[in-house]
């Protein structure tokens, strides 16, 4: 099956492309909910460790460039792996400080304002996102969150927090998303609350 933007998922692909480089993505764990520019919570960062743990069997040479978001979360995943503020590239293509309120149809922004979800289209206004990536080094790597695999086309109640992605790309702006150490589904513990 291929999704809009032509992400091919290696869920559902038997044989993968030979990728021309591949970027790792390091999704934030559980975070406090229902809070404006959210922290991860002990849950959270505990799931971070364990990657960084996990991380050199992929890179074993470290990542050629670092990348996070704008948003605490997103910064904390960076500083548990390791990485200083110098050493890493900012931007809020990578996610911000809004996060998912405390129910799946209500955003609340970095400064604190619930809207509607509907209301909220950072997600989608960021295209053509799978340029983006392409354009990143082989071997980068990108601290943030959930938002970077559903602008690749991603469906969100599929996308794992505090997980380790690889997303190769194949050629122009394809990018094929491989799971590699799972995490959890946010949106599925807070359909169970």
């Amino acid at each position: 099956m291929v999704a809009s933007y032509d992400v091919l998922f290696t869920s559902i692909l038997k044989k993968r492309r030979k990728a021309v480089k591949t970027i790792y993505l390091v999704t934030h764990g559980p975070t406090f909910s229902n809070t404006s520019d959210p922290v991860m919570a002990p849950e959270g960062r505990n799931m971070i460790e364990s990657l960084k743990k996990k991380l050199p069997e992929y890179l074993p040479d470290g990542p050629a460039e670092v990348f996070a978001g704008t948003g605490r979360r997103q910064w904390q995943v960076a500083q548990i792996l390791g990485f200083t503020a110098d050493q890493v590239i900012f931007s809020d293509i990578w996610g911000g400080a809004a996060t998912i309120g405390d129910c799946k149809d209500v955003i609340i922004l970095g400064h604190g304002l619930s809207i509607n979800r509907k209301n909220y289209l950072s997600i989608q206004d960021i295209q053509p996102y799978g340029k983006k990536v392409a354009a990143l080094p082989d071997k980068a790597l990108i601290c943030s969150g959930r938002p970077v695999l559903v602008r690749l086309g991603m469906r969100e109640e599929n996308c794992s927090s505090g997980a380790l992605y690889a997303l190769h790309v194949q050629d122009g702006e394809k990018v094929e998303i491989e799971l590699l150490i799972p995490g959890v589904c946010l949106l599925e513990q807070m359909e169970q609350k």
